[in-house]
C-alpha cells in the first residue's frame, strides 16, 4: 500500500468516526436524551466572518494603495518630463553660450567685459 493510499485510508476512517458521532448525536436529540446540539459550528462561523471582514479591510487597503501608486506614477512621469525639458534648455543655452563666445565677436565681448571690470 502506498503512502498516499494510507493517508486516504486514515482520512476515510476519520470521516467515518465523525459521521458515527454525528449520527449518535442526532439519535440522542430525536430521542430527547439531549436538549441542544453541541455548539461546534459557532466558533467556526465567527472565525469565517472574522476572516471575511479582514479580507474586506485588506481589499480596501489594497485599493487605496493602488490609487496612491497610480498618483505616484503620474507624478514620476511629470517629473521625468520636466527633467527632459530642463536638459533640453541646458543644451540650448550651452549652444548659445558657445556661439556668443566664439569668433571675433565673442573675443570682442570678452575683451570689453575685462576692460569694464577694471
Amino acid at each position: 500500500m502506498a503512502a498516499g493510499e494510507r493517508g486516504g485510508g486514515d482520512r476515510e476512517a476519520e470521516l467515518l468516526r465523525i459521521n458515527a458521532e454525528l449520527a449518535a448525536e442526532i439519535r440522542d436529540l430525536t430521542a430527547g436524551r439531549t436538549s441542544a446540539p453541541r455548539p461546534a459550528a459557532g466558533p467556526a462561523a465567527r472565525g469565517v466572518s472574522r476572516l471575511i471582514a479582514e479580507r474586506d479591510e485588506l481589499a480596501a487597503e489594497r485599493d487605496e494603495l493602488s490609487a496612491e501608486l497610480d498618483r505616484l506614477r503620474e507624478h514620476g512621469e511629470a517629473q521625468g518630463n520636466q527633467l527632459q525639458d530642463q536638459a533640453r534648455q541646458i543644451d540650448e543655452l550651452s549652444h548659445e553660450v558657445r556661439r556668443l563666445r566664439g569668433g571675433i565677436a565673442g573675443f570682442a565681448r570678452r575683451a570689453r567685459a575685462r576692460l569694464l571690470r577694471r
